[in-house]
């Protein structure tokens, strides 16, 4: 299954305008607009620098106090943007307010106030019904006057969102979504039910809108000292309980549903407080079904994720689980957590460190995906062994995994030049459990040892000699017109620590 942000889509269909749909009013249309975006995005395999210029166009609308909303991955590594209503030639500067790409929104503003006349915001409506019509405006590629297109809501249940890959509710339409929609209102009755995502490529008009549940999540979690905090996460791998021997093994055969817990994440809310073989009952209240799902609107069912992603970090969520065949009332407070594999954009830019001429980073999801791009094939195995294997599950808590990413050759590390993406483990026979702890000792170990040993986790061992290393690292990344030997980040924490 291949699902896409439309915004990135190279491949377009003309949006057509057909005869008999539901027109908007001509205020409603009036605050659509289209946004014009220059990007500069980060290049992971080369940290130091950025993959260039790029321009980008989607959608978004006004809403209340002078705001626009839109797609983030309209606006992801912006350096400039313009917005443009419809029946006005001039465009007006707009800043980026605040991002989301969890839920792939973002909200902008725009100094000059005249730009909001005679606009009317466009309110929120409830979340739609199945085979509701729908109305989806926007500016997708093909012409530059406001399109309008209307399908049916055909789903409502929680997908994988394509720009971060998190899992959140998601509605399901058949109207022409195309490059140039990101960002667009959904419309039934003059009022928002969603902004127009992503589409399933491989499928014939399955597009998907991201509805007001979450809309509302991501604009109340602003209201709270106007900083954004993000979706939670319980933290747990669970599987069903349709198995009536599995049932009477837990002792849950007098007990409807539940879900067993298989394995917690190190660091999530769910540590320290669940445990793998509890059955999960009730959240909030609300009866989990055998197959981890509850009764959502009384005829459908949703994904237990939901009863978790609807709520605001610092929130608690009660549970009422079976424990060695005990009922057992459990409250848990949600809080931020970064999966050893961070998701999509989760560093606003990748951090990197030189030592030797050995370029190290952290593993990320942008990371993996920049390999694809760069190479054309799948990342390594041992890269994806901690993105989607059994090494999700961290045994050995870490924080971050160092990558040792590629060589800028010169006479200390000749007979390296071929090596890179690998994973390190060990630094002169010690182990570490992030990128800091790492830098820690190898910043130590130049001073005090005559060797640095990196033992990578194909057991290959890098060798370098410590002598004069500071020297030679400044002839390195001055001989690459590479700015610092370590990414702004990394700098200020060192300063930090030397300063204690």
């Amino acid at each position: 299954m291949n699902i896409r942000s439309v915004a990135f889509i190279t491949v377009y269909i003309l949006t057509l305008a057909l005869p008999g749909l539901c027109q908007p009013s001509s205020n409603l249309s009036n605050a659509v607009v289209k946004i014009f975006v220059t990007a500069n995005h980060n290049d992971f395999y080369q940290p130091w620098q950025s993959l260039g210029v790029e321009s980008i166009s989607g959608s978004g609308f006004v809403i209340d106090n002078e705001r626009i909303l839109t797609n983030a991955h309209v606006v992801s590594d912006q350096t400039f943007i313009q917005v443009k209503k419809s029946g006005d030639p001039k465009t007006y500067t707009a800043k980026l307010e605040a991002i989301s790409n969890d839920c792939d929104l973002a909200l902008l503003s725009i100094k000059d106030k005249t730009f909001f006349k005679d606009i009317k915001p466009l309110q929120f409506g409830d979340l739609p019904n199945l085979q509701d019509s729908v109305t989806v405006l926007g500016y997708p590629e093909g012409g530059e006057k406001l399109s309008i297109t209307e399908g049916v809501i055909s789903r409502i249940e929680v997908i994988s969102y394509a720009q971060t890959g998190r899992n959140l509710l998601g509605v399901q339409i058949d109207a022409a979504i195309n490059p140039g929609n990101s960002g667009g209102p959904a419309l039934i009755n003059d009022q928002v039910v969603g902004v127009a995502m992503q589409v399933l490529s491989s499928g014939q008009n399955i597009g998907y809108i991201i509805p007001n549940p979450v809309i509302e999540h991501f604009l109340n979690d602003l209201k709270t000292n106007n900083k954004y905090d993000g979706f939670p996460i319980l933290g747990i791998f669970h599987h069903n309980t349709e198995n009536p021997t599995l049932r009477k093994f837990y002792g849950i055969e007098n007990f409807s549903g539940g879900v067993v817990i298989s394995e917690i994440a190190p660091f999530s809310p769910a540590d320290g407080i669940l445990k793998t073989d509890d059955i999960i009952l009730e959240i909030d209240g609300i009866n989990i079904g055998e197959d981890g799902t509850f009764v959502f609107r009384n005829t459908e069912r949703l994904s237990l994720d939901y009863l978790i992603t609807k709520k605001q970090i610092g929130e608690k969520v009660k549970l009422k689980i079976i424990r060695n065949k005990k009922l057992l009332d459990i409250e848990l407070t949600l809080k931020n957590f970064k999966p050893l594999v961070p998701n999509i954009k989760y560093f606003n830019r990748p951090l990197y460190y030189i030592y030797g001429g050995f370029v190290f980073t952290v593993l990320s999801t942008d990371l993996l995906n920049s390999w694809n791009q760069k190479n054309g094939e799948p990342p390594p195995l041992d890269f994806m062994y901690y993105l989607m294997g059994s090494g999700t599950l961290n045994t050995e808590r870490k924080t971050d995994l160092v990558v040792f990413l590629h060589v800028l050759p010169d006479d200390i590390n000749i007979g390296y030049h071929q090596n890179g993406n690998e994973i390190i483990n060990i630094v002169n026979g010690k182990t570490f459990k992030s990128f800091n702890e790492f830098i820690s000792i190898l910043e130590k170990i130049k001073k005090t040892e005559p060797y640095t040993i990196l033992e990578t986790e194909q057991n290959m061992k890098i060798i370098i000699d410590n002598k004069n290393l500071d020297q030679i690292d400044e002839a390195i990344i001055k001989r690459n017109n590479i700015p610092q030997r370590f990414s702004p980040e990394i700098s200020e924490w060192l300063k930090k620590k030397d300063a204690k």
